[in-house]
Protein backbone atom coordinates (compact mmCIF):
# COMPACT_ATOMS: atom_id res chain seq x y z
CA UNK A 1 0.00 0.00 0.00
CA UNK A 2 1.10 3.55 -0.73
CA UNK A 3 1.55 5.74 2.01
CA UNK A 4 -0.51 8.18 -0.13
CA UNK A 5 -3.51 7.74 -2.28
CA UNK A 6 -7.03 8.58 -2.84
CA UNK A 7 -10.01 6.86 -1.55
CA UNK A 8 -12.30 5.73 -4.10
CA UNK A 9 -15.98 7.24 -3.66
CA UNK A 10 -18.06 5.09 -6.57
CA UNK A 11 -18.93 2.04 -3.61
CA UNK A 12 -20.81 2.68 -1.18
CA UNK A 13 -19.30 1.37 2.70
CA UNK A 14 -22.43 -1.05 4.09
CA UNK A 15 -20.62 -0.96 7.31
CA UNK A 16 -20.50 2.77 7.16
CA UNK A 17 -24.14 2.90 9.03
CA UNK A 18 -24.61 -0.39 10.21
CA UNK A 19 -21.68 -0.58 12.79
CA UNK A 20 -21.63 3.30 13.40
CA UNK A 21 -25.33 2.82 14.68
CA UNK A 22 -23.80 -0.04 16.68
CA UNK A 23 -21.06 1.80 17.83
CA UNK A 24 -23.01 5.21 18.94
CA UNK A 25 -25.55 3.23 21.34
CA UNK A 26 -22.65 1.68 23.11
CA UNK A 27 -21.06 4.51 23.56
CA UNK A 28 -24.35 6.83 24.58
CA UNK A 29 -25.20 3.70 26.85
CA UNK A 30 -21.77 3.34 28.20
CA UNK A 31 -22.50 -0.31 27.03
CA UNK A 32 -20.26 -2.89 25.36
CA UNK A 33 -21.41 -4.95 22.60
CA UNK A 34 -23.40 -8.12 24.74
CA UNK A 35 -21.64 -11.36 25.03
CA UNK A 36 -22.90 -14.70 23.65
CA UNK A 37 -23.71 -17.54 25.86
CA UNK A 38 -20.50 -18.69 24.81
CA UNK A 39 -18.04 -16.32 23.54
CA UNK A 40 -16.47 -17.70 20.02
CA UNK A 41 -12.78 -18.59 19.66
CA UNK A 42 -12.37 -15.30 17.67
CA UNK A 43 -14.04 -12.88 20.49
CA UNK A 44 -11.51 -10.64 21.61
CA UNK A 45 -10.03 -11.19 24.78
CA UNK A 46 -8.72 -7.95 26.72
CA UNK A 47 -5.28 -8.54 28.22
CA UNK A 48 -2.07 -6.35 29.89
CA UNK A 49 1.00 -5.91 26.82
CA UNK A 50 3.04 -8.03 28.97
CA UNK A 51 0.61 -11.20 28.51
CA UNK A 52 -0.50 -10.77 24.24
CA UNK A 53 1.05 -13.57 22.28
CA UNK A 54 2.78 -11.44 19.75
CA UNK A 55 4.34 -8.11 20.67
CA UNK A 56 6.95 -7.97 17.92
CA UNK A 57 5.71 -4.85 15.96
CA UNK A 58 7.03 -2.92 12.31
CA UNK A 59 7.98 0.68 11.89
CA UNK A 60 4.57 1.94 11.49
CA UNK A 61 3.55 0.21 14.93
CA UNK A 62 6.36 0.89 16.82
CA UNK A 63 5.73 4.66 16.16
CA UNK A 64 2.47 4.12 16.87
CA UNK A 65 2.55 2.54 20.21
CA UNK A 66 5.16 4.89 21.48
CA UNK A 67 7.80 4.58 24.03
CA UNK A 68 4.87 3.56 26.87
CA UNK A 69 2.88 0.68 25.59
CA UNK A 70 0.77 0.82 29.13
CA UNK A 71 -0.38 3.98 27.39
CA UNK A 72 -2.78 1.74 25.46
CA UNK A 73 -5.27 -0.94 26.12
CA UNK A 74 -4.37 -4.13 24.72
CA UNK A 75 -6.42 -7.41 23.50
CA UNK A 76 -6.18 -10.01 20.76
CA UNK A 77 -8.45 -12.55 19.25
CA UNK A 78 -7.83 -16.06 16.53
CA UNK A 79 -5.44 -13.60 14.24
CA UNK A 80 -5.17 -9.95 15.17
CA UNK A 81 -4.22 -8.01 17.74
CA UNK A 82 -5.14 -4.72 19.05
CA UNK A 83 -4.22 -1.46 20.74
CA UNK A 84 -7.14 0.64 21.90
CA UNK A 85 -8.62 3.30 24.03
CA UNK A 86 -12.86 2.35 23.66
CA UNK A 87 -13.50 -1.72 24.63
CA UNK A 88 -16.51 -1.61 22.25
CA UNK A 89 -14.21 -0.30 19.54
CA UNK A 90 -12.18 -3.03 19.59
CA UNK A 91 -14.40 -6.06 19.89
CA UNK A 92 -16.66 -4.59 17.02
CA UNK A 93 -13.49 -4.33 14.61
CA UNK A 94 -12.46 -7.62 16.01
CA UNK A 95 -15.74 -9.34 15.30
CA UNK A 96 -15.49 -8.09 11.95
CA UNK A 97 -12.12 -8.88 11.33
CA UNK A 98 -12.37 -12.29 12.04
CA UNK A 99 -15.59 -12.28 9.73
CA UNK A 100 -13.21 -11.00 6.57
CA UNK A 101 -10.38 -13.13 7.37
CA UNK A 102 -13.08 -16.48 7.02
CA UNK A 103 -14.42 -14.88 4.09
CA UNK A 104 -11.07 -14.11 2.18
CA UNK A 105 -9.98 -17.16 2.84
CA UNK A 106 -13.24 -18.45 1.60
CA UNK A 107 -13.24 -16.69 -1.70
CA UNK A 108 -9.29 -17.19 -2.48
CA UNK A 109 -9.94 -21.21 -1.74
CA UNK A 110 -6.99 -21.18 0.69
CA UNK A 111 -6.76 -23.58 3.41
CA UNK A 112 -3.17 -22.69 4.93
CA UNK A 113 -1.87 -19.29 6.32
CA UNK A 114 1.37 -18.30 5.69
CA UNK A 115 1.88 -16.43 8.90
CA UNK A 116 2.29 -17.54 12.62
CA UNK A 117 1.93 -14.38 14.03
CA UNK A 118 -1.18 -11.89 14.41
CA UNK A 119 -2.03 -8.66 12.57
CA UNK A 120 -1.94 -5.52 14.97
CA UNK A 121 -4.67 -3.47 14.77
CA UNK A 122 -4.29 0.09 16.47
CA UNK A 123 -7.70 2.07 17.27
CA UNK A 124 -6.90 5.67 17.74
CA UNK A 125 -9.52 7.93 19.47
CA UNK A 126 -8.10 11.01 20.04
CA UNK A 127 -7.96 13.70 16.92
CA UNK A 128 -4.01 15.21 18.17
CA UNK A 129 -3.06 11.69 18.67
CA UNK A 130 -3.72 10.15 15.45
CA UNK A 131 -2.13 13.47 14.08
CA UNK A 132 0.79 13.35 15.71
CA UNK A 133 0.80 9.13 14.07
CA UNK A 134 -0.33 10.46 10.67
CA UNK A 135 2.54 13.25 10.01
CA UNK A 136 5.38 11.41 11.34
CA UNK A 137 4.57 8.46 8.90
CA UNK A 138 3.61 10.83 6.27
CA UNK A 139 -0.10 10.06 5.63
CA UNK A 140 -2.44 13.19 4.17
CA UNK A 141 -4.47 15.08 6.99
CA UNK A 142 -7.62 13.74 5.54
CA UNK A 143 -6.76 9.75 5.72
CA UNK A 144 -8.97 7.78 8.26
CA UNK A 145 -7.20 4.39 8.10
CA UNK A 146 -4.11 2.68 6.25
CA UNK A 147 -2.90 -0.46 5.76
CA UNK A 148 0.91 -1.30 6.34
CA UNK A 149 1.55 -5.05 5.34
CA UNK A 150 0.64 -7.05 8.60
CA UNK A 151 -0.70 -3.94 10.39
CA UNK A 152 -4.06 -1.77 10.18
CA UNK A 153 -3.92 1.73 12.10
CA UNK A 154 -7.36 3.15 12.07
CA UNK A 155 -8.67 6.33 13.63
CA UNK A 156 -12.27 6.34 15.08
CA UNK A 157 -13.18 10.19 16.58
CA UNK A 158 -14.79 9.71 19.99
CA UNK A 159 -17.19 13.01 19.34
CA UNK A 160 -18.11 11.73 15.68
CA UNK A 161 -19.17 8.28 13.78
CA UNK A 162 -17.07 5.19 13.89
CA UNK A 163 -14.08 5.52 10.80
CA UNK A 164 -15.71 2.44 8.79
CA UNK A 165 -15.12 3.93 5.85
CA UNK A 166 -11.76 2.56 5.26
CA UNK A 167 -11.92 -0.44 7.72
CA UNK A 168 -13.19 -3.41 4.79
CA UNK A 169 -10.87 -2.43 2.26
CA UNK A 170 -7.45 -2.20 4.68
CA UNK A 171 -8.38 -5.01 6.55
CA UNK A 172 -8.67 -6.99 2.99
CA UNK A 173 -5.34 -5.49 2.73
CA UNK A 174 -3.72 -6.89 5.67
CA UNK A 175 -5.46 -10.26 5.31
CA UNK A 176 -4.54 -10.66 1.84
CA UNK A 177 -0.76 -10.27 2.99
CA UNK A 178 -1.31 -13.63 5.03
CA UNK A 179 -2.43 -15.20 1.85
CA UNK A 180 -0.46 -14.09 -1.17
CA UNK A 181 3.28 -13.03 -0.01
CA UNK A 182 4.72 -11.37 -3.31
CA UNK A 183 3.34 -8.21 -4.75
CA UNK A 184 0.49 -8.57 -7.30
CA UNK A 185 -0.67 -6.14 -9.98
CA UNK A 186 -2.37 -2.77 -8.76
CA UNK A 187 -5.39 -3.42 -10.16
CA UNK A 188 -5.82 -6.79 -8.36
CA UNK A 189 -4.59 -5.57 -4.76
CA UNK A 190 -6.93 -2.25 -5.05
CA UNK A 191 -9.77 -4.26 -6.61
CA UNK A 192 -9.52 -7.08 -4.31
CA UNK A 193 -9.70 -4.98 -1.51
CA UNK A 194 -12.85 -2.90 -3.04
CA UNK A 195 -14.82 -6.12 -3.51
CA UNK A 196 -14.15 -7.75 -0.21
CA UNK A 197 -15.07 -4.47 1.66
CA UNK A 198 -18.66 -4.81 0.16
CA UNK A 199 -19.04 -8.50 -0.14
CA UNK A 200 -17.28 -9.62 3.21
CA UNK A 201 -19.32 -7.47 5.05
CA UNK A 202 -22.84 -8.11 3.39
CA UNK A 203 -21.95 -11.72 3.73
CA UNK A 204 -21.43 -11.53 7.16
CA UNK A 205 -24.79 -9.34 7.93
CA UNK A 206 -26.91 -11.22 5.17
CA UNK A 207 -27.06 -8.26 3.54
CA UNK A 208 -28.03 -7.85 -0.10
CA UNK A 209 -24.44 -6.48 -2.05
CA UNK A 210 -26.55 -5.60 -5.30
CA UNK A 211 -28.09 -2.65 -3.94
CA UNK A 212 -24.88 -1.35 -2.88
CA UNK A 213 -23.39 -0.03 -6.49
CA UNK A 214 -21.82 -3.86 -6.97
CA UNK A 215 -23.88 -3.94 -10.26
CA UNK A 216 -22.84 -0.34 -11.60
CA UNK A 217 -21.33 -0.20 -15.14
CA UNK A 218 -17.88 0.95 -15.37
CA UNK A 219 -16.30 2.66 -18.16
CA UNK A 220 -12.47 2.16 -18.30
CA UNK A 221 -9.98 0.40 -20.32
CA UNK A 222 -9.01 -2.68 -19.84
CA UNK A 223 -5.44 -3.39 -21.07
CA UNK A 224 -4.75 0.54 -19.42
CA UNK A 225 -6.13 -0.97 -16.03
CA UNK A 226 -4.24 -4.41 -16.29
CA UNK A 227 -0.91 -2.54 -16.88
CA UNK A 228 -1.32 0.43 -14.20
CA UNK A 229 1.67 0.12 -12.19
CA UNK A 230 0.85 3.40 -10.32
CA UNK A 231 -2.22 5.11 -9.67
CA UNK A 232 -3.60 7.47 -12.53
CA UNK A 233 -3.33 11.42 -11.24
CA UNK A 234 -7.59 11.66 -13.17
CA UNK A 235 -10.17 9.41 -12.47
CA UNK A 236 -8.67 7.36 -9.28
CA UNK A 237 -12.43 6.25 -8.09
CA UNK A 238 -13.22 4.85 -11.98
CA UNK A 239 -9.58 3.19 -11.43
CA UNK A 240 -10.59 1.60 -7.83
CA UNK A 241 -14.26 0.93 -9.75
CA UNK A 242 -13.13 -0.91 -12.60
CA UNK A 243 -10.18 -2.60 -10.72
CA UNK A 244 -13.70 -3.95 -8.43
CA UNK A 245 -15.56 -4.48 -11.80
CA UNK A 246 -13.20 -7.08 -12.87
CA UNK A 247 -12.13 -8.88 -9.74
CA UNK A 248 -16.10 -9.51 -9.45
CA UNK A 249 -16.25 -10.55 -12.70
CA UNK A 250 -13.31 -13.06 -12.19
CA UNK A 251 -14.70 -14.05 -8.99
CA UNK A 252 -18.68 -14.67 -9.71
CA UNK A 253 -18.82 -15.19 -13.03
CA UNK A 254 -15.75 -17.87 -13.48
CA UNK A 255 -14.88 -20.69 -11.84
CA UNK A 256 -13.75 -19.75 -8.33
CA UNK A 257 -11.24 -22.48 -7.98
CA UNK A 258 -8.81 -20.66 -10.72
CA UNK A 259 -8.71 -17.66 -9.16
CA UNK A 260 -6.54 -18.40 -6.71
CA UNK A 261 -3.85 -19.88 -9.54
CA UNK A 262 -4.39 -17.07 -11.33
CA UNK A 263 -2.91 -14.49 -8.34
CA UNK A 264 -0.30 -17.21 -7.79
CA UNK A 265 0.85 -16.65 -11.31
CA UNK A 266 0.72 -12.67 -11.44
CA UNK A 267 2.21 -12.63 -7.88
CA UNK A 268 5.41 -14.93 -9.35
CA UNK A 269 5.83 -12.02 -11.87
CA UNK A 270 3.76 -12.72 -14.61
CA UNK A 271 1.64 -10.03 -16.84
CA UNK A 272 -2.03 -10.28 -15.75
CA UNK A 273 -3.08 -10.84 -19.93
CA UNK A 274 -0.91 -13.72 -20.11
CA UNK A 275 -2.10 -15.09 -16.52
CA UNK A 276 -5.67 -14.79 -17.61
CA UNK A 277 -5.34 -16.29 -21.07
CA UNK A 278 -3.10 -19.35 -19.46
CA UNK A 279 -5.60 -19.68 -16.29
CA UNK A 280 -9.18 -19.20 -17.75
CA UNK A 281 -7.96 -20.82 -21.36
CA UNK A 282 -10.86 -23.16 -21.41
CA UNK A 283 -13.07 -19.67 -21.27
CA UNK A 284 -10.97 -18.04 -23.47
CA UNK A 285 -9.35 -18.14 -26.13
CA UNK A 286 -7.98 -14.65 -26.84
CA UNK A 287 -7.49 -12.05 -24.96
CA UNK A 288 -10.18 -10.34 -27.16
CA UNK A 289 -12.70 -12.68 -26.24
CA UNK A 290 -11.97 -12.16 -22.53
CA UNK A 291 -12.11 -8.62 -22.73
CA UNK A 292 -15.83 -9.42 -24.96
CA UNK A 293 -16.97 -11.23 -22.20
CA UNK A 294 -16.17 -8.86 -19.29
CA UNK A 295 -17.84 -5.75 -21.60
CA UNK A 296 -20.45 -7.95 -21.48
CA UNK A 297 -20.22 -8.03 -17.47
CA UNK A 298 -19.86 -4.41 -17.35
CA UNK A 299 -23.31 -3.39 -18.96
CA UNK A 300 -26.19 -1.78 -17.35
CA UNK A 301 -28.24 -3.92 -15.90
CA UNK A 302 -31.94 -3.79 -16.32
CA UNK A 303 -34.30 -1.38 -13.91
CA UNK A 304 -35.00 -3.02 -10.92
CA UNK A 305 -38.84 -4.31 -10.08
CA UNK A 306 -39.30 -2.38 -6.67
CA UNK A 307 -42.11 -3.06 -4.64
Amino acid sequence: MPRRRVRPMILLRLAIVALATTLISYRAAGQTPATRATAPASALVEKPWEKLSHKKLMEFGEKALGAEPQAWKHGETEHFVFHFQELADAQKVGELAEAYYRQIQMDLGVTQDRLTRKNHVFIFNNGNEWQKFAKVVRLDDWVMGVARRTELFLFSPQESRFATGALGHEITHCIFYRFVSNPVPLWLNEGFAEFESVHAYAKFRGLDETRYGSRRPVHYSLKQLLSATKYPKEDVSKFYAASERLVRFLLTQQDRRKFLPFVQMVASGSKSEDALLFIYHDSFKSFAAFADAFEKFNRPPPPRNEP
